[in-house]
């Protein structure tokens, strides 16, 4: 057997021990050598209830079918409810479900029909018994071979007979074709009639009409009832947001809630007043998640499916799948208010048309948006689609904060693949590349080493193919661990079964593609391996979700793959709450660094060293931008506030060009408050004040006057006639998305007021604070060339003062560019800080030592004094730098002549706050 051959065999006994099987059995039967798995044969026939029960008897058989047929007298909720996660596995890989259930004495719960009806592609059947009985209770397999099994006895569908109540019930193989003869003719018996919603209702209406016989009232009684679920405080918060939002006259509202949160729960809480409800959503996972959510809720209200197989268009509770409801031709069979509330799951798609057609179609009295995350960039357009109303929203260190989600330690590890040299088409790797990539040995052996350095508990890995996750299953068994790949594949590990074994820490691992980005209920899920790229935040964030489950001393363990593309720039993104531009997440991965970022209690975030080296190549460093940042920090410390655009315009910056987005992004991301909504629901009208060169100060003016309820000039107003963000209301601008913080009014003034400054006349870009003629420069400042002089009460003239060294009366000034730029070539002088607090520079190349100017650095003139200006480079948004004094430094040593390299010791070390923008070593 090769190596491969071999691993499969050991992954197959894995896959048998996981699912039950006491052993092998080994035999030589004609002339092999063979394995095999015990069949229920070989084992006791008898189930006896209490310590052996017949529950995990069934989930195996179910696992291990094609079809099941089943016929009880009668079904509780409890019992369908705990058997229901593997009928759903059972019709989801295309198997087929018959059952049969009796309405014997109306012991049957009319809830755990209604859960029955949910299953999609099921066969389901009443026995209407009439004055007669009705006892059965068999269960029959089929597998793909036709072999089979049969399981008779005394339990019915509930969760005390299948679990722990007394009750005997005999499994045969031999017996599985007398009881599908059986089961055949009982559902040719004329008192079988199919399972529908209308029988349903007239069934619940039958049984609430009279008190049931006191034998149902006994069987009722013995399955204890599962209450309601409660919201959590949070979605207690969402709930009060969105009375208050429909009492103030709204008819649609956006709420945004992290992973893990509870949303589709939220739906659910919110929607219960509402007779007739639309749950739409573009993945058929979802649909069927919401619809166990909403059946704990409404365990008696009628459900229906509207997608590619199934059209209940008449259902209360109606779950549909975007792509055949945004359908014109569908969404002509349903009148405009034929809903009262309607729920758009991961409204982040919502902009797309298929959407747009369904939102501009219905008028219900109440529609809900849902997301996780949205989209910083499109989220006031997703704002737009509901009515401009956000509700509510809490991230996801919130949800940590107020001990909802587990805390995590995140460990970013380098992945060795070249991704540079895998095809990117349309928005993502080529799949069968990427494959080939992530499948290997190699990256395999390095997740295990990962693996096994890192892990806490039962483990989930995402892969990025059904191959890459069986292959990561195989390598991980063949070396020891329980591990299984469970997708949508037909070598899939039975999903809810491999679930329940990983909750109770029988398996390792699990490997998974898609399947398990939402709804898996796991709290005991100790480590998520992220071992793909992933293109979508949304998606990055739900996989993630899955370990956030809390359960008390928990922490989750997050080991995430970062490669040489910018993809893997989302999944920082995403993590760390950046904006949208590059500067802002080197800023997030400086704190993450340093230190300074803040998170969660019980929260930490770690890159390896190679990691760092990444991102920081990805994110290309850009030293305008540490300049800004810089001076930015100084300004602040100087003052006690931070410094507004107009304020960063005068020192030579443009506020809206700063690698954050827009100046808003930029203030928040240096740690200074800013109304999130505002960005979010503003947020465009914001970057056209600040970048948009067509509009005059009577448009800007316009802005800020209507915002404040004062008259504007008419020819203000007409600037912004075809705006999408203004309306003319007599004398005046008013918005078109209504401002509920009160924020945006300072925002825009702020804005405006640099604009208009820019807008008046030319300035001279001047350094924050410049000396009016003072009689020394000040340590740390920046001055602007022309006004050191009268410093030194000397004047400035160009032909002097251009130079790199200009000697007064008793001191010489040293204007010293770091990055020199296309300075011309014979200019370049090496100079840089060796530390905060010293310097290497470098002088002209005519300087000597025994002359005036090299004694003076030497220190052997001793009434002379050196004067350290520095700046980092030439240019400052397309305009002349400034310089920062850095004092009188001391002569440490000097090397060569002509140049002559300096050794400075600076009298303070450069304070931290500029040594990046200045290439500081630390």
């Amino acid at each position: 057997m090769t190596v491969a051959e071999q691993f499969g065999v050991l992954a197959r006994m894995g896959e048998a021990l996981a699912t039950g099987a006491p052993g092998f059995l080994a035999s030589d039967e004609h002339g092999h050598f063979h394995l095999r798995a015990p069949s229920h044969s070989d084992q006791s026939n008898l189930t006896t209830g209490g310590g052996d029960p017949l529950f995990p008897l069934l989930a195996r058989r179910i696992d291990g079918a094609e079809r099941v047929d089943l016929a009880v007298a009668f079904a509780m909720d409890s019992g369908v409810r705990l058997i229901e996660p593997w009928l759903r596995d059972l019709l989801a890989r295309g198997g087929q479900l018959r059952l049969v259930v009796g309405d014997y004495m109306d012991v049957t719960e009319p809830a755990a029909l209604w859960r029955l009806s949910d299953l999609g592609g099921a066969t389901l059947r009443v026995f209407e018994t009439g004055a007669g009985s009705f006892h059965p209770k068999a269960w029959l397999f089929r597998a793909a071979d036709r072999s089979g099994a049969a399981i008779v006895g005394s339990s019915n569908l509930s969760a005390t007979a299948l679990t722990s109540g007394v009750e005997w019930n005999l499994h045969s193989e031999s017996a599985a074709d007398q009881v599908e003869i059986a089961f055949e003719a009982l559902l040719a018996h004329p008192q079988t009639k199919p399972l529908t919603p209308d029988w349903i209702a007239r069934y619940l209406a039958r049984r609430k009409s009279a008190p049931l016989p006191e034998f149902a009232q006994r069987v009722v009684a013995d399955e204890a009832p599962q209450l309601p679920p409660q919201p959590h405080h949070i979605q207690n918060a969402a709930l009060g947001a969105l009375r208050q939002t429909r009492a103030d006259g709204h008819e649609a509202g956006l709420v945004v809630l992290a992973t893990g949160l509870g949303k589709t729960w939220l739906a659910a809480f919110d929607s219960r007043s509402f007779a007739r409800v639309l749950f739409v959503a573009h993945r058929e996972e979802i649909l069927t998640q919401a619809m166990a959510s909403f059946r704990r809720i409404r365990p008696e209200a009628r459900f229906g499916r509207y997608d590619g197989t199934e059209k209940d268009g008449s259902a209360d509770i109606l779950f549909a799948s975007i792509q055949t409801l945004g359908r014109e031709g569908h969404l002509r069979r349903f009148a405009p208010d034929a809903f009262d509330y309607i729920v758009v799951d991961e409204f982040h798609h919502a902009a797309a048309a298929s959407y747009r057609g369904l939102l501009e179609h219905f008028t219900p009295q109440f529609l809900l948006g849902l997301t996780a995350t949205p989209d910083r960039s499109d989220g006031a357009d997703l704002l737009a689609l509901c009515g401009d109303n956000l509700v509510y929203q809490c991230d996801l260190f919130e949800g940590i904060d107020d001990h909802l989600l587990s805390p995590f330690r995140y460990l970013g590890v380098p992945d060795e693949v070249d991704y540079e040299q895998i095809p990117w088409r349309s928005s993502r790797f080529d799949p069968d590349a990427l494959e080939a990539a992530l499948a290997t040995e190699s990256r395999a052996a390095n997740a295990l080493e990962q693996f096994n350095r890192h892990r806490e508990g039962p483990a989930i890995g995402f892969c990025c193919s059904l191959r890459h996750a069986n292959f990561m299953a195989q390598y991980f068994s063949a070396l020891g661990l329980r591990a299984v790949a469970v997708h949508s594949g037909p070598e899939s590990a039975p999903r809810s079964t491999s679930l329940e074994q990983l909750g109770r820490g029988e398996i390792d691992i699990l490997f998974a593609v898609d399947m398990f980005n939402e709804g898996v209920d796991v709290p005991q899920i100790g480590t998520v391996m992220m071992l793909r790229p992933t293109e979508s935040a949304i998606i990055w964030l739900q996989q993630l979700g899955r370990g956030l489950r809390r359960i008390e001393g928990k922490v989750l363990r997050v080991i995430d793959y970062i490669g040489n593309h910018r993809i893997f720039l989302t999944k920082l993104r995403a993590l760390l709450t950046a904006g949208p531009g590059d500067r802002s997440l080197a800023l997030k991965l400086d704190q993450i660094i340093d230190g300074t970022l803040p998170l969660p209690a019980g929260c930490s975030i770690t890159y390896d060293l190679k990691v760092i080296e990444i991102l920081r190549d990805l994110l290309r460093p850009n030293a305008a931008s540490d300049d800004l940042e810089a001076q930015y920090r100084d300004f602040r410390l100087r003052n006690g506030t931070r410094p507004t655009a107009a304020e960063i315009g005068r020192m030579g910056f443009d506020p809206a060009r700063n690698g954050h987005g827009g100046w808003f992004d930029f203030v928040r991301d240096m740690g200074d408050p800013v109304e999130p909504n505002v960005l979010t629901a503003h947020g465009p009208l914001l970057r056209q004040i600040e970048r948009d060169a067509a509009l005059t100060a009577p448009a800007l003016s316009a802005v800020v006057a209507s915002l404040n309820s004062r008259t504007a000039a008419p020819e203000g107003l007409d600037a912004w006639a075809l705006s999408p963000f203004f309306r003319r209301d007599g004398d005046r601008l008013a918005l078109t998305r209504l401002d509920r913080t009160g924020a945006l009014p300072d925002m825009v003034k702020e804005l405006v007021d640099w604009r208009l400054g820019t807008l008046r006349a030319p300035i001279r870009a001047a350094a924050e604070g410049a000396a009016k003629f003072q009689d020394a420069p000040t340590l740390w400042r920046e001055y602007m060339r022309e006004d050191i002089p009268p410093l030194f009460g000397a004047t400035f003239n160009p032909g002097n003062w251009n130079t790199g060294i200009v000697r007064l009366d008793r001191d010489l000034i040293l204007l010293t560019t770091l990055q020199k730029g296309n300075l011309s070539v014979g200019g370049h002088y090496e100079d840089a800080f060796l530390s905060p607090s010293r310097m290497q520079w470098q002088s002209q190349n005519q300087t000597t030592r025994d002359s005036l100017v090299g004694r003076i650095l030497s220190g052997g003139e001793a009434d002379y004094r050196v004067n350290l200006f520095v700046r980092n480079g030439k240019l400052r948004n397309g305009k002349a730098a400034p310089f920062l004094y850095c004092g009188n430094p001391g002569f440490e040593g000097w090397d060569g002549e002509k140049p002559i390299t300096v050794t400075w010791e600076l009298a303070e070390a450069v304070p931290d706050h500029l040594r990046r923008s200045l290439g500081v070593p630390n």
